[in-house]
């Protein structure tokens, strides 16, 4: 038995050293957070390469959401004294639509901050006023389903007749278009999976059901999902991945793998060298957002990934009470704003249209600000990114073998000072 332990040992330290990295809970996060705190701007914000040095609204609420679903506390990441937070609580001038009034929020309780009172402004009754008297928040279902996440992000219920709508504009294939009526898509179907597990939809409810059937459906063969196009994005992949998740499904398991490809195996292989993830095979675009998407799906954090906890001015991630405003929260609330969108979850103004247009957070619809100043198209390695857990594998196999080889040389060594030496001549 003493002879067999130290071939046990060299045996399971090289298995170590030869085992493929397959623990994927935060694989290549540790690289991409690294490339979202390099393009933090000096007001605070984050801003995409080649647009400047002055933050971006919509790209830093995403940040924010990536920096919290990393398990990084945003109000820590600081440029020149200034948080993420900090930059957007100077941002209000820009929040005209529901959609940006519910991003922010989500952003705004995954950051730490207090969505009842967030630079001055109430984002909770902000979203509030756009509920209808149907329950339903805005008329398109990105508003609707982002409505149902915000709720849950400022810990108050979710409306039942949100809820409901929700359901009834859900497509025969199971799926969620942009507006009710509208083709399915991937993105709007996980946003509205998430959304309705947020508002406390079973999973195994035949909503749920129906909407996993059709992402099944349109699975490509790399594993990954493609959002109006034949080649899979890591955006679309990343909001799927995020819905599996919060439908209690393993995004990385062999019942979402087709010939060995899965959600999580196509993420993995779009990372590039400097951490950020390529938009899609050839085109690289919006790296900072797509790479802000693919951090959440890799940390397995669906929307919201953070829940205000009342009378702490502190986010937590399970379910807590919320301060009531007040109101039934039906109001005629005005125009929906950029609501109705084909893929970004807000309008944001500006001139810019191009590649960044195609993929941005369900709803919006790609233009303004996000989509102007694109960065060049480079080639990306898609070998993936490093995973943590494989750091430890080798240390273990080096600890491993270090033990071989200490038991090793102790061993012979007490055996040469136990040997009898040379006899003299008599």
């Amino acid at each position: 038995m003493k002879r067999k332990a130290p071939a046990v040992i060299l045996a399971t330290a090289l298995f170590l050293v030869v085992l493929p990295g397959s623990y994927p809970a935060r694989a290549g996060t540790v690289e991409a957070l690294a490339y979202i705190r390099g393009r933090q701007t000096p007001d605070g914000g984050f801003c995409e390469p080649g647009r400047g040095d002055t933050g971006q609204d919509v790209t830093t609420a995403w940040c924010v959401m990536a920096l919290a679903a990393a398990g990084m506390d945003p109000a820590s990441v600081r440029s020149q004294g200034r948080s993420p937070l900090d930059f957007l609580a100077t941002q209000s001038a820009n929040w005209r639509s529901v959609t940006d009034y519910e991003r922010t929020l989500l952003a705004v309780v995954a950051g730490g901050g207090n969505p009842y009172d967030f630079g001055g402004v109430d984002l909770v009754a902000r979203v509030r006023s756009f509920q209808r008297s149907g329950g339903n928040i805005g008329d398109a279902v990105n508003s609707n389903a982002f409505g149902m996440l915000a709720y849950k992000a400022a810990g108050i219920p979710v409306p039942s007749g949100a809820v409901q709508w929700h359901k009834m504009a859900q497509n025969g294939d199971g799926g969620w278009g942009n507006n009710p009526g509208g083709a399915s898509n991937p993105d709007m179907t996980a946003a509205s999976i998430m959304a309705l597990r947020a508002a406390g939809v079973d999973a195994g409810d035949p909503s749920i059901a129906s909407a996993l059937s059709y992402l099944r459906s349109i699975q490509n063969a790399d594993g990954g999902f493609a959002f109006q196009s034949s080649s899979s994005d890591v955006s679309a992949t990343a909001w799927c991945v995020q819905a599996l998740v919060a439908a209690g499904q393993d995004p990385a398991g062999p019942a979402w793998s087709k010939g060995g490809n899965t959600p999580w195996s196509f993420i993995l292989s779009m990372q590039a060298p400097d951490g950020h993830f390529v938009w899609m095979q050839g085109r690289d675009v919006n790296p900072l957002w797509t790479t802000a998407y693919a951090v959440c799906a890799l940390a397995r954090k669906p929307y919201p990934v953070a829940v205000y906890r009342a009378g702490t001015g502190s986010s937590v991630g399970g379910v807590t009470a919320a301060p009531s405003t007040g109101g039934s929260g039906a109001s005629n609330g005005g125009s929906v704003g950029g609501e109705t969108g084909a893929e970004t979850m807000e309008a944001a103004a500006g001139e810019g249209q191009g590649d960044a247009a195609e993929e941005g957070a369900p709803g919006e619809d790609g233009t303004g600000e996000e989509a102007e100043g694109l960065s060049a198209e480079e080639d990306a390695d898609s070998s993936g990114g490093v995973n943590p857990a494989a750091w430890a594998v080798p240390l273990a196999a080096l600890a491993l073998l270090g033990a071989f080889f200490s038991w090793y040389f102790l061993v012979h060594r007490r055996k040469g000072a136990a040997a009898p030496g040379p006899k003299k001549p008599g």
